[in-house]
């Protein structure tokens, strides 16, 4: 399940952002800044917003997909409701709560369980459908029950999500060799780059191009990450933490922050690149923070 689709989703957050769209839906710029004075994580409010086809943005005009009088919460779960990844999701976390003797459904997570749906969690708390009490999760509004538990998805719809998610880390990657194809071509035309995952995605990195060293060229490795802007979270593989050591400062790090706003999908002007990733990002304790099992990893 993909409980960090709702990473930094909050619902006053989004709704926020959805009726100033409403308001004033031909000058997206003026929406982000009005947005940005009260409230936090545009990206990440922007992106839902559009993944869930409540808005399409183009040539900066936002497009209301929905212009109901329903109240806002009832048009958000409608829409989550018919997106399998989002909706799997979310019918996979609320199938845990069970009614007690006091005709309440409530749930007592384990840690492990707890941390891994924690964003799915607190959009739901910041939702007002859940809230944690005594020691227990109780579902305050029992109609999210009905509406999601009677949802289900094929194996095709799911196979559909997979394809998606893999699609966006592709896009980011062809992003970053047709960039690599232009630096080389300013240097030397003979360099060409290699998309090294559409044949091998074992070798524990995607791109190998080159850099200048001095008066001459070395080869590099690249692997891309599409990352939310707001805190560049990505995960890093055993195998591609074995090929870092390996390459050492000829190893890089792309990170590409999602951008659903823009035609191409990701905001290239906040491309973090990065070598050297024990020195620059690992025992970086003041810029990088790494979750417990070594391979979660947020700028700070």
């Amino acid at each position: 399940m993909s409980f960090q689709l709702f990473e930094n989703v909050n619902y006053e957050n989004i709704k926020n952002l959805f009726e100033l769209a409403k308001k004033d839906s031909n000058h997206l710029d003026s929406i982000k800044l009005q947005y940005s004075r009260k409230s936090q994580f545009l990206q990440e409010s922007l992106n839902f917003l559009i993944d869930i086809n409540l808005i399409t943005i183009s040539n900066n005009t936002v497009q209301i997909l929905n212009n109901s009088n329903e109240d806002f919460k009832e048009i958000l779960l409608n829409k989550i409701s018919k997106k399998p990844d989002y909706g799997s999701s979310l019918k996979s976390y609320l199938e845990n709560y069970v009614k007690n003797n006091n005709n309440i459904y409530q749930f007592i997570p384990d840690p492990l369980y707890n941390n891994l749906t924690r964003d799915l969690r607190n959009f739901l708390i910041s939702t007002k459908i859940i809230d944690y009490k005594n020691g227990f999760y109780k579902i305050l509004d029992n109609s999210i029950l009905d509406l999601f538990k009677k949802i289900e998805f094929s194996p095709e719809q799911l196979k559909k999500m997979l394809d998606k998610q893999n699609q966006i880390g592709l896009e980011a990657e062809k992003i970053v060799f047709k960039n690599e194809i232009k630096i080389l071509k300013e240097f030397n035309s003979e360099l060409i780059p290699d998309h090294v995952s559409l044949r091998d995605v074992s070798a524990g990195y995607d791109i190998q191009s080159y850099e200048k060293d001095k008066s001459n060229f070395k080869k590099i490795f690249i692997e891309v990450k599409s990352v939310s802007q707001s805190n560049y979270k990505f995960h890093l593989s055993i195998q591609e933490t074995q090929t870092a050591n390996k390459y050492r400062d000829s190893y890089y790090l792309y990170l590409v922050p999602v951008d659903y706003s823009k035609p191409e999908k990701f905001d290239l002007t906040k491309i973090l690149r990065i070598n050297d990733i024990h020195k620059n990002v690992l025992d970086d304790k003041t810029n990088w923070k790494v979750d417990s099992d070594g391979f979660i990893i947020t700028k700070i």
